[in-house]
């Protein structure tokens, strides 16, 4: 997958530049923002804007009383607060860039054997091989004799292969034995190891990918080699607008905790955005170790949990009361008991995160799913008397109107984290394929909306391609409905603009961003025309043009 090179120069950046100053012993400094328009928020307005030491200092000041402030001339465009993706994996796509190849859609254990053969011997010595997007119609139709393809060109070399949403996995013999896998190996909760008279094939379903790549792939690659791919990723972000991200630091196939590398960027002046970074896990055995990524920064910052409910929605493994086109119910990580181990028990995991006062965020696709979550989250305010923390559900495919209003009552400590671009537009044919006449109500991001439920805006990159990523891209899905209005109500450009900002900073305990009233901090984003002018359909990568974040 290719990374682009930011096109724009980052012309101001008040907040590194303070940083730097201050680092110095040297005096205040201070920006005015003027010749535009300034939005505070998704209503209030501004002709101007004063930044001292990276913060909001004044709004609306006479420019007389400021002689010594440096003025940024933003060419008439018009300003708003730093928009934030609000669930990104960046982190793991650095990584697999880092000793990756890219597949291309490649739908054949052919295809994928021949790209891995010819790219494979370039890969630098002792690190495993990973490799990204292909699609099968079929994920359980892998068998050992497409296995025996893999290993013939990969060898000794480890391999993990994962598809376009990031949710199967294609390892070869020589991981799985590194990683102790054999066909003894019992099948994970919400994971399934894909076998063939008993013997693993090297496809593991959901959270079947982390018995490897936790054990046999990710130890065996240095974050020397992750950094200049993430640092391009964070530059990229950057360059479409974003100054700030929720990055989950894993998936289904396991845990990629990066902050450290993230506060080396930082500390040489390359971290361009916020990092929020969530620490996946899959149990309560796990929780514990919540902070091993150790202290905040200013620019990289602890958000909380990730947890994935369910299975996702476009390989069939959502967890729903209905059946899907394979005759199943999805795939459940946990369990509303203890018939997991009390481990996986969804109460007991809410209850340790509240107590702990940890933000969570939930992969919830179905509506087993977002029940077994709602419930939980309930039960605990119903013991406590009420909740501390926020809880994040992402996606809502199959949300119900009773599980809507359930969450509106929930007021603040819910939100619902959206992907218009990946729902509405690039995915919404792979979820009628698996949920027939269900999809026509699925991802009613406009009722949510409607219920006074908190929306967060995102891009679940890489499951979204990297052209669907923009903001603009975003925008013109949700503001048309993704093409068809009609089964997919609208969204409004104040919906939007809200969700970039306080609503993706409301998954998180950061309360100094996402708006730019007097001592917020002055994230901000700068387009070349006011969002609120251009039509939706007009709306694209380059229209209106990011100038600067």
């Amino acid at each position: 997958m290719p990374v682009p090179r930011p096109s724009l120069a980052l012309f101001a950046v008040p907040l590194l530049a303070a940083r730097i100053v201050a680092a110095q012993g040297a005096a205040s400094t201070c920006s005015l923002f003027r010749n535009g328009t300034v939005y505070l928020d998704a209503d209030r307005r501004a002709e101007n804007l004063l930044v001292c030491d990276g913060v909001v200092a004044g709004v609306d000041v006479r420019a007389a009383d400021h002689p010594s402030a440096e003025l940024v001339d933003m060419q008439g465009g018009a300003a708003y607060p730093g928009f934030v993706d609000s669930h990104v994996h960046l982190i793991a796509i650095a990584v697999a860039m880092s000793v990756g190849i890219p597949l291309n859609g490649a739908t054949t254990s052919g295809g994928i054997a021949a790209i891995l053969g010819e790219h494979g011997a370039k890969l630098p010595p002792c690190v495993p091989a990973i490799a990204h997007g292909f699609v099968f119609d079929d994920y359980e139709a892998w068998s050992l004799a497409d296995l025996a393809k893999i290993d013939a060109v990969t060898g000794a070399r480890p391999v993990m292969i994962a598809d376009q949403l990031g949710h199967s996995y294609i390892v070869n013999s020589a991981a799985m034995a590194l990683a102790g896998l054999t066909g003894e190996t019992p099948d994970p909760p919400g994971g399934r190891i894909v076998r063939e008279d008993g013997a693993p094939t090297g496809m593991l379903r959901e959270t079947a990918g982390a018995l490897v790549c936790n054990e046999a792939i990710f130890p065996l690659i240095p974050d020397s080699l992750v950094r200049q791919p993430a640092a391009l990723f964070f530059q990229s972000w950057a360059a479409m607008g974003y100054t700030g991200v929720i990055e989950l630091m894993g998936g289904p196939m396991g845990r990629i905790l990066k902050p450290g590398l993230c506060r080396e960027l930082e500390s040489e002046g390359r971290l361009p955005l916020r990092i929020h970074w969530a620490n996946t896990f899959f149990s309560l055995d796990d929780l514990e170790s919540y902070r091993a990524g150790g202290a905040d920064t200013d620019l990289v910052r602890f958000a909380g949990l990730k947890l994935f409910v369910d299975g996702a929605a476009g390989n069939g493994d959502a967890w729903n009361s209905f059946p899907n086109a394979k005759g199943g119910h999805g795939l459940s990580a946990i369990a509303t008991d203890d018939s997991f181990g009390p481990e996986y028990n969804i109460h007991r995991i809410v209850q340790r995160a509240e107590e702990l006062g940890l933000d969570s965020h939930y992969h919830v696709g179905g509506d087993l799913s977002i029940e077994a979550v709602l419930d939980a989250v309930e039960g605990v305010a119903r013991k406590n008397g009420g909740l501390r923390t926020r809880h994040t559900l992402y996606h809502l495919g199959f949300v119900t109107d009773a599980q809507i209003a359930r969450m509106s009552a929930l007021g603040e400590h819910v939100v619902a984290g959206v992907q218009p671009s990946l729902h509405w537009t690039y995915s919404k044919e792979i979820t009628r394929q698996f949920y027939g006449a269900h999809a026509d109500g699925s991802y009613p991001y406009r009722k949510l909306r409607d219920a006074g439920v908190t929306l967060a805006f995102s891009t679940d990159f890489a499951s979204t391609p990297l052209g669907l990523c923009s903001p603009q891209e975003i925008m013109r899905a949700a503001l048309t409905g993704g093409g068809d209005p009609t089964a997919r109500p609208p969204l409004s450009m104040r919906d939007l603009i809200e969700g970039f900002t306080v609503g993706s900073y409301a998954t998180t305990s950061a309360r100094d961003v996402g708006r730019l009233d007097v001592g917020y901090k002055a994230d901000i984003v700068l387009f070349s025309r006011d969002l609120y002018s251009v039509s939706p359909e007009k709306l694209g990568p380059a229209n209106p043009m990011v100038l600067a974040t």
